[in-house]
């Protein structure tokens, strides 16, 4: 592995996630017209695609357009920003148009992704397909009501979370949502749905109620898990087709260029504000272990005059950081030096991680986290919570030799939410 040193705070920016252009390409030269002319699309389809300014079709488009169109079952691999969503999309309203299907018939396509804000981008790639087909199509996740009149006035199309559509589909009576009809069901982000926990579960009563034959399946991820892969064949009964875009399966692709840095557990808040100063004109993605954390630390980066937007719900993967045609990423992993086998866990995985160093004075940032922290009320409780949580993280990691609780020292690690000993009103965090 290749060691780099790095001693100027202006030279640390190119180790931290932002994306750049590059020569990767992921448009074909293939033109939307030429597609309707090799009969993979209608021109009802091709006016939607241009009203969004889509002219070419993607690599992973245009290899899932033929087998999804063929009724198969397939597994859709490609990377983030690759086109995925409109890959199965287009195949979908074009089945659902070729059999004149109505809202009469009830869904005819079931769209299930892990996330609220996942289904909500899908749902909006969705609508001008949707729209130039005439299909209805309801978006169901946490936080909005299932109504009867969804149901009564149909829906063709519905994308939703596991656990909001499980509750619709096995309502009883007439208040469920009418699935005897459906034709395709995709799964999105189906490492995730299929990690065997409760998503798993939401998904088996989904499938115990569509019906047992003449559904096609497919799923969709960024990311290749054997285990799971091996959960949707059983569950499905049915082997799928393996339609990539990718050269490799491997977890993350050659967009992304992954650095690590060894950080005492004290020092990572003012080492994550520190890197940030530098990247103002930059995109910068921070990914953290729980929703606690997210709303602590975008109080305390706002104070420091950094414009932060906080999300809580996110699939976490560096691979946004180099989404879309033409794009690169890089990555950089905070570690405290008793996690370093990690880096070996991760060079097993084929994933090439480069150490970097830094030399320099945290202190200053330090004391005014440490000022802000202790005069506002509201962000210490912030911080107990997401102390609490980030404690508990370890307790519950899979990787416990590595990532180990009994390692953890608490009074280096309150330092980096903002206190200098550990909060004394949280109780026990086993």
């Amino acid at each position: 592995m290749k060691k780099k040193k790095i001693q100027k705070v202006q030279e640390f920016v190119y180790t931290v996630v932002f994306a750049e252009m590059a020569e990767t390409r992921i448009l074909t030269r293939h033109s939307l017209e030429w597609v309707q002319k090799k009969g993979l699309c209608s021109s009802k389809t091709v006016l939607a695609l241009k009203g969004l300014r889509i002219e070419h079709l993607t690599t992973i488009q245009l290899l899932a357009l033929p087998k999804l169109l063929s009724k198969s079952d397939c597994f859709l691999h490609g990377r983030t920003g690759s086109g995925k969503t409109l890959a199965f999309l287009i195949p979908v309203v074009e089945r659902l148009n070729a059999m004149q299907f109505k809202e009469s018939h009830g869904v005819g396509a079931l769209i299930i992704t892990p996330t609220r804000e996942l289904a909500q981008q899908i749902s909006e790639v969705l609508r001008p397909l949707a729209d130039a087909h005439g299909f209805s199509q309801s978006t169901l996740t946490g936080g909005t009501k299932f109504k009867n009149s969804d149901v009564k006035n149909g829906s063709v199309l519905v994308v939703g979370t596991p656990g909001k559509v499980a509750k619709a589909v096995m309502k009883n009576g007439g208040d469920s949502l009418p699935v005897n009809n459906l034709k395709v069901l995709i799964l999105d982000e189906a490492d995730h749905l299929l990690d065997n926990g409760s998503h798993t579960e939401q998904l088996r009563e989904i499938l115990s109620c569509i019906p047992k034959e003449n559904v096609q399946k497919i799923l969709v991820s960024a990311t290749v898990i054997e285990k799971s892969l091996k959960l949707a064949k059983g569950l499905c009964n049915t082997e799928f087709i393996y339609v990539s875009s990718e050269k490799s399966s491997t977890p993350t692709t050659a967009q992304i260029k992954q650095s690590y840095l060894h950080v005492a557990a004290c020092d990572r808040l003012s080492m994550l504000i520190m890197v940030l100063k530098t990247l103002t004109k930059k995109k910068v993605i921070v990914f953290f272990n729980s929703c606690h954390s997210v709303k602590f630390h975008s109080k305390v980066l706002a104070s420091f005059q950094l414009p932060v937007y906080h999300c809580m719900d996110y699939i976490h993967r560096i691979g946004r950081t180099g989404r879309g045609d033409g794009q690169t990423g890089q990555a950089l992993l905070f570690l405290q030096p008793e996690e370093q086998e990690f880096v070996q866990v991760l060079a097993n995985m084929d994933v090439r991680i480069d150490e970097i160093e830094f030399s320099g004075d945290l202190q200053p940032i330090q004391q005014q986290v440490y000022s802000f922290v202790k005069n506002d009320l509201e962000i210490q409780q912030l911080g107990k919570l997401a102390f609490k949580k980030f404690v508990r993280a370890y307790q519950c990691h899979k990787l416990k030799k590595i990532f180990s609780i009994s390692t953890l020292n608490l009074n280096e690690v309150c330092k980096a939410f903002g206190f200098q000993i550990p909060p004394l009103t949280l109780g026990k965090l086993t």
